[in-house]
């Protein structure tokens, strides 16, 4: 494994290399200079970047490393300035901008948990996973009070099975890195299929850039813009001129929400269950932008 960082913040990587090191059977590399880290990038199976300000302007160490390892970079921020990936620029975005980073501006054991399971998650991906398993829909959703919303999707992902419709859902497919495992579940799953609620709009339009429903909403925001479906679980959220609000709104302006709100008992109606199967096989077999923007345009011309 190799620690790859600009001169500049030394301090921080000889602290991260201490809270990894005793995990690996294997001396953990350093490389702030562009000949070493690029000479030690050739016998290294991944790369955790330092993401700084700092490193941002050293495009060649950047570059250097990448070239080596093209699809096993892991982003590390260390840096809360560099915390929006959109604001990343020159070598920092061209390699690794769509990539979800693992924040260790305060380290701590949690911290070099991710940092771990990430690194086998990169690790994977340059060996590559045989037999990756595809889904026809990725199901994005908040936990909610007393883990309510959560049962509901694992409902909701049962009844649409029966329609042979195969949902990604987080409470069975997320193993190792949780990025990671969500990052696959977008992309090899056709359509992004969002649970509303309240709570989740909330999530989306407050721009908490670590919670897991932000970050699912902006990578299929990228992968996924034209095959995203909606499913209403609460009334408000059925109306999407007056019950939806902010970048949720902006985001979805298209779109029109399937009703899943009249719930009795915990459960779903067959009817509903069926508008929901029916909306998804459309979206599979016609695809459509959720808005008349792409998502590089969204990011030149906010409305």
């Amino acid at each position: 494994m190799l620690v790859v960082y600009d001169p500049t913040d030394e301090t921080v990587a000889e602290q991260l290399v201490d809270a990894i090191q005793p995990r690996l059977s294997v001396p953990v590399c350093t490389g702030s200079l562009v000949a070493k880290a690029e000479q030690e990038a050739k016998n290294a199976e991944v790369a955790l970047l330092l993401v700084s300000k700092k490193l941002e302007e050293n495009w060649e160490l950047i570059e250097a490393v990448a070239n080596v390892l093209p699809n096993s970079l892991v982003p590390i921020l260390i840096d809360e300035a560099m915390a929006n990936t959109k604001d990343w620029m020159g070598a920092l975005a061209w390699y690794i901008s769509d990539d979800l980073f693992i924040n260790f501006c305060k380290p701590t054991k949690d911290a070099a948990d991710w940092v771990m399971s990430e690194a086998v998650a990169a690790k994977g991906r340059v060996v590559g996973v045989p037999g990756r398993r595809n889904f026809h829909a990725f199901l994005s959703h908040e936990w909610g009070k007393d883990k309510w919303v959560h049962k509901m999707a694992i409902e909701l992902a049962l009844r649409l099975r029966d329609h042979d419709i195969d949902v990604w859902l987080d409470a069975q497919q997320v193993s190792g890195s949780i990025h990671g495992s969500m990052a696959d579940g977008i992309d090899s799953s056709t359509v992004f299929l969002v649970l509303a609620t309240k709570g989740y709009m909330q999530k989306i339009n407050t721009g908490d850039r670590s919670d897991n429903c932000l970050k699912e909403f902006q990578y299929a925001g990228n992968k996924r813009f034209d095959s995203i479906v909606v499913a209403a679980l609460e009334e408000d959220m059925t109306k999407p001129a007056t019950g939806w609000t902010g970048r949720f709104q902006l985001a979805l302006t298209r779109q029109a929400p399937v009703d899943l709100s009249e719930c009795s008992n915990g459960t779903f109606s067959d009817e509903a269950i069926e508008r929901l199967a029916n909306a998804i096989r459309m979206r599979i077999a016609t695809p459509e932008a959720s808005s008349d923007l792409s998502p590089l345009m969204r990011d030149i011309y906010p409305r």
